[in-house]
C-alpha cells in the first residue's frame, strides 16, 4: 500500500481529535472502519502511531514524527489546491472526467452531465477498485466518481471529498438456475453454510470483510475459494461451481437471484467529488440524475420489484449508519 494524502488526513484527524470515535464522526465513517484503516497505515509504516490514553488516544514517538511530516505535506498541498481553484474559479473546463464501478450509474451520470454542462466533452475512466477511483479523485485526474460501500463497513474518505447518496440496495444471492435452492423464495443465509462462495477480488472493495461478518452472525464461516472479476465469476456461477452475493440488477440466462431473509448486506452508492472541483455546483443535480437511473434499473428487475413491494425502499444514508 502506498501512502496517499487521504491516509495522512486520516492520521491527522485522529491526532487532532484525540479519539478514534470522534475522528470517525468528523470523517463521516464508523469507528471500526477507521480503526482498520489506521492499522493498515501503521502496518505500512512499521509501528503504532497511537496508544490508548485516559481520554482516548495519544501519539506515540513514531506518531509524532509522522504527524509533523503530515502537517507539512498537507499544508503545501492545501495551499496549492486553493491557488489553483482561485485561478480557475470562473473558467468552465473543456472536459469532465468520470469513473464508476457500475454501468447503470455511468448512464445516469452521462445523462446528467449532458443536461447541466452541454457541450463539455465527457471522458470516462475504467477503474474497478474503489481505492483506485478515490486516488484518481484526490489527484484531480477524475472530476466525479460513483463508488459503492457496504453499510456497516464504510470507507474512510478524505475530508476534502463531498458525497451524495444515489442509492441503496440489498444484496441478493446469485446462483445457477438449476441450483437445489433456486425454486425457493427468500433464503436464510444460515442455510447456505455448505456452499462455495465467490467474491470480488480483495483489492476491489470491502465485500470480504462484510461477508465474513454477516456469515459469522449467521453462525458459520463462509467457504471462499474464488476471488474473481465479473466475467469469470458469471461462468462459474452459471456452471453451479459457486454462488455469490450480487446487486439485484444482474440479468443473465442460466442464473437466478434470490433475496435473503433479514437483509444482512446492504450496498450504498455514492456520487463523490472534491469540494474544490469547478463542477461542484452541479453535484446535487447530477446525484438526482444518477439516482433516477439506478432506481429505474432496479424496478425493471422482476425479482427486485417483488421484493420491493414487500419491503420498500432502503434508506441510503446517512453514512456511518448500520
Amino acid at each position: 500500500m502506498d501512502i496517499e494524502t487521504r491516509h495522512l488526513r486520516i492520521v491527522k484527524a485522529v491526532a487532532d481529535e484525540g479519539s478514534i470515535t470522534r475522528a470517525a464522526t468528523v470523517l463521516g465513517t464508523t469507528q471500526p472502519a477507521l480503526t482498520r484503516q489506521v492499522r493498515r497505515v501503521e502496518d505500512h509504516l512499521g509501528g503504532p502511531l497511537f496508544q490508548r490514553s485516559r481520554s482516548g488516544v495519544e501519539l506515540t514517538p513514531l506518531g509524532r514524527v509522522v504527524i509533523g511530516r503530515a502537517n507539512a505535506v498537507l499544508s503545501v498541498i492545501d495551499s496549492l489546491q486553493t491557488n489553483l481553484v482561485v485561478k480557475t474559479a470562473f473558467v468552465t473546463p473543456p472536459e469532465v472526467r468520470i469513473g464508476v464501478t457500475l454501468g447503470n450509474a455511468l448512464v445516469g451520470l452521462l445523462r446528467g452531465l449532458r443536461s447541466v454542462v452541454p457541450g463539455t466533452e465527457i471522458i470516462t475512466e475504467n477503474e474497478t477498485r474503489i481505492d483506485g477511483l478515490l486516488d484518481l479523485l484526490s489527484s484531480r485526474r477524475l472530476d466525479f466518481a460513483v463508488i459503492h460501500e457496504f453499510v456497516g463497513h464504510e470507507i474512510p474518505l478524505d475530508p476534502r471529498l463531498l458525497t451524495r447518496p444515489v442509492g441503496c440496495e440489498p444484496a441478493f444471492v446469485l446462483m445457477a438456475a438449476d441450483h437445489p435452492l433456486a425454486g425457493l423464495g427468500e433464503l436464510d443465509l444460515a442455510d447456505l453454510h455448505e456452499e462455495e462462495w465467490l467474491l470480488s477480488p480483495l483489492d476491489v472493495d470491502r465485500e470480504a470483510d462484510c461477508m465474513t461478518r454477516i456469515c459469522f452472525e449467521a453462525g458459520f464461516t463462509p467457504r471462499i475459494s474464488n476471488y474473481l472479476s465479473d466475467g469469470l465469476s458469471i461462468e462459474l456461477i452459471r456452471a453451479g461451481e459457486a454462488i455469490a452475493l450480487s446487486t439485484p440488477t444482474v440479468r443473465d440466462s442460466g442464473m437466478v437471484l434470490k433475496p435473503l431473509i433479514g437483509i444482512p448486506m446492504r450496498t450504498r452508492r455514492l456520487l463523490v467529488i472534491d469540494r474544490d472541483n469547478p463542477f461542484v455546483g452541479h453535484l446535487d443535480k447530477l446525484a438526482r440524475f444518477t439516482a433516477e437511473v439506478l432506481t429505474e434499473t432496479l424496478e425493471h428487475q422482476p425479482v427486485y420489484r417483488a421484493w420491493h413491494d414487500a419491503h420498500g425502499t432502503l434508506p441510503a444514508g446517512p453514512r456511518g449508519a448500520a
